[in-house]
């Protein structure tokens, strides 16, 4: 061990020896330069050791107090004795219990109804003779449920067939009646109308005559004899397209509208409502094109005025048809709609003849009344 160190330090004073001989000269001019020895080169910097610093960001909480206390005394001239921190404890959160909730029954509100409104419909007699007088101010018995009957096939009865026949017809709430009157005779119906419009029951007069003719007498004054006792309805003429209902043995519509709206005129102009119409389903003239025809005549020879309070009298006999077959009891809406294309309005339709028989099983007629 003794020898290498004598080894080491002979090296290293060779080696400082070496470096300090002077070098040969040459001929070059060298500027003069201070150049490191080669033992100032070797030389190795050291390292300085710097102690172990938390990082800046890992400042103590106590130092950071303190500093905060140090400012606030400074401020405030008191001396601030740091609290030492309170440890955190772990407190039970409370544990929910299911608590049972009965649920009470809230009533709704029940909204209480808006009351209907209902327009009452003009009287027809406040309506001037040009107006159109509206479908619903066309006279209606009270209660009125549309049940009508044709009376007796007679034009008079004695008081005591009225009154028997007033009693049936009421025990069957009948609420119209069709009956019929001698052309212009006055007084022969006065009992029968009495008794019906004491009963609640609408009359229909229709006014006798055995072809399309003007009436015997004055049918004026019978008008205004029968509206005083509370008839409204005057049906004109009866199956006008029938060619034995007719003078000249032909049916003809033109013919029919003339001579219709010259009586009309006189039922209107004395408070009445006359009835158009009253055609045979079975007639030579088919019924639907004389209806149409009839009321473009009217329309042509400019008396259609008289429509504007007239009514249609309808002849629906069903038959053993469907009863869903137009053709029988649901024919007026076949004639609304040909009312509807000649006017661009609906008039009242009253069915003043009508039922359904078979006359070979009178259990079928039966059968066809009840449903």
């Amino acid at each position: 061990m003794l020898l290498k160190r004598k080894i080491l330090w002979l090296l290293i004073a060779i080696f400082f020896v070496a470096c300090s001989s002077p070098k040969p000269t040459t001929d070059l001019a060298v500027a003069s330069i201070d150049l490191p020895t080669l033992a100032a080169a070797a030389v190795v910097p050291t390292q300085t050791t710097v102690p172990d610093a938390p990082p800046p960001t890992w400042t103590p909480v106590g130092t950071v107090l303190a500093e905060y206390h140090a400012d606030v005394a400074s401020l405030s001239g008191r001396a601030i004795t740091p609290q030492p921190s309170r440890e955190p404890t772990n407190t039970p959160l409370p544990i929910p219990t299911r608590t049972p909730v009965t649920p009470t029954m809230t009533p709704s509100i029940t909204p209480t109804p808006s009351p209907t409104i209902t327009s009452t419909p003009q009287p027809f007699m406040l309506f001037g003779p040009n107006d159109i007088l509206p479908v619903e101010s066309y006279p209606r018995p009270a209660g009125d449920n549309g049940w009508g009957i044709h009376w007796m096939p007679t034009v008079s009865q004695s008081p005591a067939d009225v009154d028997r026949f007033i009693a049936e017809v009421r025990k069957m709430h009948i609420k119209w009646v069709v009956f019929l009157n001698d052309n212009t005779n006055i007084g022969d119906n006065d009992y029968l109308v009495e008794q019906l419009v004491a009963n609640g029951i609408m009359p229909i007069m229709r006014i006798y005559r055995d072809s399309v003719l003007p009436y015997d007498g004055e049918l004026g004054p019978m008008v205004a004899h029968y509206r005083r006792k509370g008839v409204f309805y005057f049906q004109l003429y009866n199956e006008p397209n029938v060619n034995i209902e007719n003078n000249q043995g032909a049916a003809n519509p033109n013919a029919y509208a003339v001579t219709w709206a010259a009586a009309a005129r006189d039922v209107v102009n004395n408070g009445g409502l006359p009835g158009l119409g009253a055609l045979s389903p079975g007639g030579e003239y088919n019924h639907l094109l004389f209806l149409e025809r009839t009321l473009r005549a009217i329309k042509f020879n400019g008396d259609e005025h008289l429509l504007n309070r007239a009514w249609i009298s309808l002849h629906n006999y069903h038959g053993l048809r469907a009863l869903d077959d137009t053709g029988g009891f649901l024919m007026f809406r076949e004639y609304d709609k040909i009312v509807q294309a000649a006017l661009g309005r609906s008039l009242p339709i009253i069915g003043t003849e009508g039922g359904s028989y078979s006359p070979d099983n009178p259990q079928v007629s039966k059968d066809l009344l009840i449903a």
